[in-house]
């Protein structure tokens, strides 16, 4: 009877998000500063790991900080399945085109040819006619990617393919622990290998 207890209350306790630094492989995943050394980016920025037990996801983060000319947004999110994470793409490209119309920022397919990535789509970011950034989102199994950055900009989808490829095969080859059994496993004393 204890056993039962102890599993529901764990298992209540599971619904908890929390919020930790991400590994050294896991920021691997993301594009930084230091991806955009080679235009003279700042590399300055923060990294955030949110872990939410209920949807069993694991949310990575890289955000700029402190620069008048240049701004990076990363994330990449790693899901049980891969449907979790097509259904999140979609949601994200909805959410940024909304919001992006809202800036004032204006956004121009620029068609990949990648095969790195089940889902992926690039938009020239302009603002009255000058470009001034891009965006980028992609699907690799259960693994999606959304990025944003101004200051820097791709005009060739040729360009940005051969630039995100290395980070879209890490992607690929990257396997996550799901989190809420490895949690569980780790509380129960059962081991997670």
């Amino acid at each position: 009877m204890f056993r039962l207890v102890l599993l529901i209350g764990l298992l209540a306790l599971a619904g908890c998000v929390d919020n930790e630094a991400p590994l050294a492989e896991e920021r691997s995943l993301l594009l930084s500063g230091e991806d955009f050394a080679a235009y003279e980016a700042p590399e300055d920025g923060r990294y955030q790991k949110l872990v939410t037990y209920a949807t069993r996801t694991i949310d990575l983060s890289f955000e700029s900080d402190g620069s008048d000319w240049f701004y990076l947004y990363s994330g990449v999110s790693l899901y049980p399945r891969a449907g979790d994470a097509l259904m999140t793409s979609y949601a994200e490209t909805f959410g940024a085109s909304f919001g992006l119309r809202e800036s004032g920022l204006v956004q121009q397919d620029l068609p990949l040819e990648t095969e790195l990535a089940s889902r992926a789509s690039l938009k020239l970011l302009t603002q009255d006619g000058e470009p001034v950034g891009n965006l980028f989102y992609a699907t690799v199994g259960n693994k999606s990617m959304f990025t944003i950055f101004t200051g820097v900009y791709f005009e060739q989808a040729k360009d940005f393919e051969a630039f995100i490829a290395p980070k879209l095969l890490q992607m690929r080859e990257y396997r996550h622990r799901d989190p809420l059994l490895s949690w569980a496993g780790d509380k129960l004393g059962l081991g997670t290998d």
